[in-house]
């Protein structure tokens, strides 16, 4: 994928939010640290733009559960 195509990001719990809301990504693993790659759209930008200044919402179970899951996957890679 091209640089200005995807965006990165190492963020666990952005990563969660953006998981929950229907965003498929792939996971690189650069020695212990994990970087999650998204395709990059215009409304994806918006949504990172709303979780980081905390105007985004959505289920605090799923979410969590959202969390739990990328632990695992980037623990067991």
């Amino acid at each position: 994928m091209e640089k200005n195509k995807t965006y990165t990001t190492s963020d666990l719990y952005l990563t969660a939010f953006l998981k929950l809301k229907g965003y498929k990504f792939l996971v690189e693993k650069n020695k212990n640290k994990a970087v999650f790659v998204f395709d990059r759209t215009d409304e994806l930008i918006v949504l990172v733009g709303q979780y980081l200044t905390q105007d985004a919402t959505c289920c605090p179970l799923s979410y969590s559960n959202a969390i739990k899951n990328l632990k695992n996957l980037i623990y067991n890679l």
